[in-house]
Formats: C-alpha cells, sequence, structure tokens
C-alpha cells in the first residue's frame, strides 16, 4: 500500500513511517523539514505545509491512506495563549483528501478531546484536560467537527497519555462508545500508538468510529 504519513518529524510520526515501512508499505512523508528525516528505502520525503492544499492534494493522489499525527508542540506559550493550529490544518487535510479521492483516512487525537474529556477520571478531567492542556485540546475538538466532511472511511484514535518507554503487550483499543470511564492517569507507549495508526489502515471495520486507546484493562 501507499501510505502517507503527515508529522513524520514528530515522535509518533516517526514511529509510523517505520512500522508502515517495516509492514512492506511505500510511505509518503509530507513535512515542513525534509532534513530532518533520514533516508530509507520505500519512503519519498516530500516537502511542504499542511496549509497548503494543493501541495497536500498532489501528494496524495495515488495513495492508499493518509494518517495524520499532527499536533501543536507543547511550549509555555501555547499553553498560556492556545493555538488555532489543529482547526486551520485539518479542515485543509480533509479537503485535499477528498480532492485526492483517497479511500482511508486514520486521524491520531488524544483522550480528553472533546466528548472524551467526560469519560476521565477526576484528577485527568480537572486538572490536565480543563487547565494545563485545556486550549491544545479545545482546538482538536473544533477541528474535528470536519470530520463529518471527510469522504475517505475514516477512523480516529484517542490514546491516553503517552511515554517514551518501550511497547507493551495487550494494549487495548475500543470504541468510545463502549467506554463509560478511564481510571486514573494511564500511560501508554507512543510505539504502541504508531503499530496501530498503521494496523488501522487495512481494517475498514472501524471507519467511522473513534476509538480509545489505552492499556491493559485501563477502561470501564
Amino acid at each position: 500500500m501507499r501510505i502517507v504519513v503527515l508529522g513524520a518529524t514528530g515522535t509518533t510520526g516517526g514511529l509510523v513511517v517505520k512500522e508502515a515501512l517495516a509492514a512492506g508499505n511505500k510511505v509518503v512523508a509530507f513535512v515542513r523539514r525534509p532534513e530532518v528525516l533520514p533516508t530509507r528505502e520505500g519512503l519519498t520525503v516530500v516537502c511542504g505545509a499542511v496549509e497548503d492544499q494543493a501541495a497536500m492534494r498532489a501528494s496524495f493522489a495515488g495513495a492508499d491512506a493518509v494518517i495524520s499525527c499532527l499536533g501543536a508542540r507543547m511550549s509555555p506559550r501555547i499553553l498560556i495563549h492556545g493555538t488555532d493550529f489543529q482547526r486551520r490544518a485539518l479542515p485543509t487535510i480533509v479537503s485535499a483528501i477528498n480532492e485526492a479521492a483517497v479511500r482511508r483516512f486514520v486521524l491520531m487525537s488524544s483522550f480528553g478531546v472533546g466528548e472524551t474529556a467526560a469519560k476521565a477520571s477526576t484528577l485527568a478531567r480537572f486538572l490536565l484536560y480543563s487547565v494545563i492542556a485545556k486550549k491544545l485540546f479545545d482546538d482538536k475538538a473544533i477541528a474535528e467537527r470536519s470530520l463529518s466532511g471527510c469522504k475517505a472511511n475514516w477512523t480516529a484514535v484517542y490514546p491516553v497519555t503517552l511515554t517514551k518507554r518501550p511497547a507493551i503487550p495487550g494494549d487495548e483499543l475500543i470504541p468510545l462508545s463502549k467506554v463509560r470511564k478511564v481510571p486514573g492517569l494511564p500511560l501508554l507507549p507512543f510505539a504502541n500508538v504508531a503499530k496501530t495508526l498503521v494496523g488501522l489502515v487495512p481494517d475498514e471495520s472501524q471507519a467511522g468510529q473513534k476509538l480509545l486507546h489505552t492499556v491493559p484493562g485501563g477502561w470501564q
């Protein structure tokens, strides 16, 4: 398959590129800074910005799927003043996907965004999602309204808090409609998320679904 990865220079995106290549896919990394990515067999690096719909449409042409791991980089300025990055980027991505007639779109979001915050523990909901990361998550929630206009078979994944620890076995992927609560503040390795995102590309049974991604037993 030919998979376009957005956010390929980030932690999760870089692991997605490796995972997709290891699975035998052809990968296109659409990035602002192509010099950051090492040359690899099967990888094509395209320089561009997500604000450039025409450039994205061209890079999406002929792709079987797009995986987006894009996110605003955490900084004191963003935490205090917020950002509109996602609400600018995601509608443009969706439009480029529609124009290029891409069949599959897998979006990495975050647990705590939009309706998912109500399922978090009291500590996480009021400290992390309502104070520390509120403005970042509000931006994502607004952006994700554009999924309703996506013509691709899309799936949105909401991982719990991420960590750079080694991958763990038995991680769980559950439709949000089945989740009542996520106790505590579970930590899920980036590597698990990358493997899940790539694995969802051929799994169209999850199309139109919003999925919680958490540690073994990390939900009720």
